[in-house]
Parts: C-alpha cells; sequence; structure tokens
C-alpha cells in the first residue's frame, strides 16, 4: 500500500514493526496487564495528528502533567475528560443520599418502618450517559486519532452487550472517517469470551506483558492480530525511560 493509506503511530520503532504504521480506517485494541505502563503508550500514541484523547481514567489536568513531565507537544491532542464527569456526578449522588437521609432522619420511626425505608435510601451515581458521551464525540469529531483509554471504566458501568454495540458503531463511524480508533483494556479481568470478542471487532490487537525473571522485570510487546497485513505480526522488548516507550528489539514471529 502506498505510504498516505497508513497513519504513524508517532513512535519510529512501533512504525517499523508495523511495517509503515496502521492502515487507515483500522481500530486498534490494546491490551495490557497491570505494571505495563500502558497509560504511557495511550498518550504517546495521542501526540502525532489530530488526536481525540477520551481519558476515564485520569483528569484532563493529570493528562497534561504527565505529558509535559515527558516534554511532549500537546498542540495535537484535544482531550475529553469523562473521568471527571463522573466524579461529579459521583459526588451529585452522594448529595442526594445525604439530603435524604438527613430529611428521613426527621421522620419519625413509625412511619419510617411503614415506608419501608432503612433511612439510607439507595441512589443512582448521576444521570449522566457516558456511552451515549462516548458515542457522540466519536461521530462529531473529525480526527486522525481517537483513543479511548480505558475500556475498563465502561465495562464497570454497563453490560458487556451495551459496551460491544457502541464499540461497533464507533468502529463504523472510524472506517467511515478513515482514521484510527485505538481502544485500551486491561487484560485477563472482563473474561475470556469478552475479550475474544473484543479481538474479533479489532482489525489489529496489540499486547502488552511484563515477566519477572528473578529481580528484574522485562517487558514485551505483541503484535497477536493484524488484519490482512499477516508479514506484520511480530514482538519487540520495549521500556520506559525519559522519553515515554520505548522499543528495543523487534522480531518477527512468521
Amino acid at each position: 500500500m502506498a505510504k498516505e493509506e497508513f497513519i504513524s503511530t508517532g513512535i519510529e520503532k512501533l512504525d517499523k514493526l508495523l511495517e509503515g504504521g496502521t492502515p487507515k480506517g483500522f481500530t486498534i485494541l490494546i491490551l495490557g496487564s497491570p505494571g505495563s505502563s500502558i497509560e504511557i503508550l495511550s498518550k504517546q500514541l495521542a501526540l502525532t495528528g489530530k488526536s481525540l484523547y477520551i481519558t476515564t481514567e485520569e483528569t484532563e489536568e493529570e493528562v497534561l502533567e504527565t505529558v509535559k513531565r515527558f516534554g511532549w507537544d500537546k498542540s495535537n491532542i484535544k482531550i475529553v475528560d469523562i473521568a471527571s464527569q463522573y466524579a461529579q456526578s459521583v459526588l451529585s449522588g452522594e448529595q442526594k443520599r445525604v439530603r435524604v437521609y438527613e430529611q428521613r432522619s426527621k421522620v419519625k420511626l413509625k412511619e419510617l418502618i411503614e415506608i419501608g425505608s432503612s433511612g439510607m435510601p439507595p441512589i443512582s451515581r448521576g444521570d449522566e450517559d457516558f456511552l451515549a458521551i462516548l458515542s457522540d464525540k466519536i461521530k462529531s469529531f473529525k480526527s486522525n486519532k481517537i483513543i479511548i483509554n480505558s475500556l475498563d471504566f465502561f465495562l464497570s458501568q454497563y453490560s458487556q452487550e451495551e459496551v460491544i454495540r457502541t464499540i461497533h458503531a464507533a468502529k463504523i463511524s472510524n472506517l467511515k472517517n478513515k482514521g484510527v480508533l485505538i481502544i485500551i483494556m486491561t487484560r485477563g479481568i472482563h473474561g475470556d469470551v469478552f475479550e475474544r470478542k473484543m479481538e474479533g471487532i479489532a482489525d489489529c490487537v496489540l499486547e502488552l506483558e511484563v515477566l519477572q525473571k528473578g529481580s528484574n522485570f522485562e517487558r514485551f510487546l505483541a503484535v497477536k492480530k493484524m488484519k490482512n497485513y499477516a508479514k506484520k505480526i511480530g514482538i519487540a522488548r520495549y521500556a520506559i525511560d525519559s522519553d515515554g516507550f520505548i522499543l528495543e528489539m523487534v522480531e518477527r514471529i512468521m
């Protein structure tokens, strides 16, 4: 394919591993184990091209602080801060609980028994539909890259079926816009069946793994799947240094 049919990851050796970058319209699933520094890679991928970075794990302030610490250029990144919206929603829900509790604590015990209340009724965490926000941002924002960090948040709030439907819609929208959709997810906590479903939806699957050997840790990035590009499948060692995510040795599996 011609070079213009690919979008650079922004990491030179990762582009080399992928033999040019990611084809336009691809959906990439990145699976990472705890301690793999997947959160650093997710931000670094947003540095090149026009990027939409949807953060659920960190606030916008925290994301920008990390960008500043590594000395990266933030000019290409637009951040959608779902983490702060969720925190505000939770606080709002707790305030409602307190107000209802205070109100009911003034009611006579007999009346409490009659209405079958424990004095601390459950209150929903908020009225925000975060999946709808995610879908709307993906459809409305024209960019080279859209990065969702991470899918774990949505899976903690919605059923797997609802999340799958939203990702299917996002994939179609990304294909139409000829961008790259990058989805970050922690490996091994949502069940093997769901992981296989996500791997089936994705055009490309990358996996970060950390192995302990004695007192040392070795980190590996594996390209497990690359739709229609079997030659791109490979594995590389990586490290995190003052510049961020750095690929070291690159090996071909095939």
